[in-house]
């Protein structure tokens, strides 16, 4: 199965004094640095990017350079070859005349940015823009690694549950929006259950699992859920007991994205009340998949969690007079 080794459970802890929020504090201020507000881009879009750079720099050609054959800016071909900025057909085929790109390449990347300017189908589903592209590439994905220590991730969330958690956040979902919203993230999940499905390993903080988002009932139709998607040979989740204390993540969920081909280097992700950021940069995500692998060692087994969860259900279930 693609991505074999993200199932694989952690080798090592590094053992370190952690201040409670001071780590993951510090972690997402550098994140911060070296991430970017989301903007449009898609798999295709950025690997047309990267082999447009590849054309320029194997022809000696500087950013400037390029930019004078389409009248543009050199930040302007930056964010082309980042995938930040689709491009028309007319302004390929400029620049692959000017790269010497042969046939082949030319079809091949046409090919790229034809796909790349589709809309996908969730393009109708009114999302705010800084949450658009992250489905995009979320559904472009193999693998996810999603941790969350206060909140069920959105691909475990049941429909009454992803209701609750919306209607509260009026400051990011209009409430006449909730059911469009509740609707993508049930489509989202939909590809666990794929003939060639999703990859998906959650941290999942235990506070997550005792907050009672809509209702006891609710909680219990939610974790009985998160059970029935363990049966999943490619869904894992660890939780990460209250009586570990601080962690290393204290400041929020992350999201980790890696692609089939390996010319899709794998991405991060940071949401926040009123937006988000994809990272990009190597080694910030390089630091995203250490914490992650810090939190899995320091979470229960997957065994173990399992006991954990089904333990809070029927906690729930005793209060809906079920037994």
């Amino acid at each position: 199965m693609l991505y074999k080794a993200l199932r694989k459970p952690p080798e090592r802890v590094i053992a370190r004094e952690v201040v409670p929020g001071r780590e993951a504090a510090r972690t997402v201020r550098g994140m911060a640095r070296t991430s970017r507000a989301i903007a449009p881009t898609n798999v295709r879009r950025r690997r047309l990017g990267a082999e447009l750079r590849r054309l320029r720099e194997s022809m000696k050609l500087s950013m400037q350079d390029a930019a004078d054959v389409l009248d543009k800016t050199a930040q302007t071909i930056s964010n082309m070859e980042r995938g930040r900025y689709g491009v028309s057909k007319a302004e390929l085929e400029k620049l692959l005349v000017v790269y010497g790109a042969t046939q082949e390449e030319r079809e091949t990347l046409e090919s790229l940015r034809r796909d790349g300017a589709k809309r996908g189908w969730w393009s109708t589903y009114g999302l705010p823009d800084w949450a658009k592209p992250y489905v995009g590439l979320e559904t472009d994905a193999v693998a996810v690694r999603n941790a969350e220590p206060l909140i069920i991730p959105g691909l475990m969330q049941t429909a009454s549950y992803a209701e609750a958690i919306h209607l509260v956040a009026r400051q990011a979902t209009p409430p006449e929006q909730v059911a469009k919203r509740v609707d993508v993230r049930i489509q989202r999940a939909r590809r666990l259950h794929d003939a060639e499905p999703l990859e998906l390993w959650a941290i999942v903080g235990e506070e997550a699992l005792r907050r009672e988002v809509g209702g006891a009932q609710v909680m219990t139709e939610q974790l009985d859920h998160i059970l029935s998607l363990l049966e999943l040979p490619n869904v894992t989740l660890q939780v990460l007991p209250l009586s570990h204390g601080a962690h290393p993540c204290m400041a929020g969920g992350l999201v980790l994205l890696r692609f089939a081909d390996p010319l899709d280097p794998p991405l991060g992700y940071l949401e926040y009340p009123l937006g988000a950021h994809v990272v990009e940069d190597d080694e910030a995500v390089r630091r995203l998949e250490t914490l992650f692998d810090d939190l899995r060692a320091l979470a229960l087994d997957p065994r173990a969690s399992v006991r954990l969860i089904t333990t809070i259900r029927d906690e729930y279930r005793r209060r809906t007079g079920g037994s």
